[in-house]
C-alpha cells in the first residue's frame, strides 16, 4: 500500500515519505516495501 504519512522505516532507517510503496514486516511493522523479507516455503 502507498504510505498516507511521513514515517521511518524501523528495517532501514531511512525515511518513508508519504506516496512510497510500504507494507508490513513479520513484527507487523510498517517499513519500506523493498525491506521486507520475503518467506519462502521450502520442502
Amino acid at each position: 500500500m502507498k504510505a498516507r504519512f511521513d514515517g521511518k522505516c524501523q528495517s532501514c532507517g531511512d525515511d518513508i515519505r508519504k506516496g512510497k510503496e510500504i507494507a508490513k514486516n513479520a513484527d507487523e511493522v510498517w517499513v519500506h516495501k523493498h525491506c521486507v523479507e520475503e518467506l519462502v516455503d521450502l520442502p
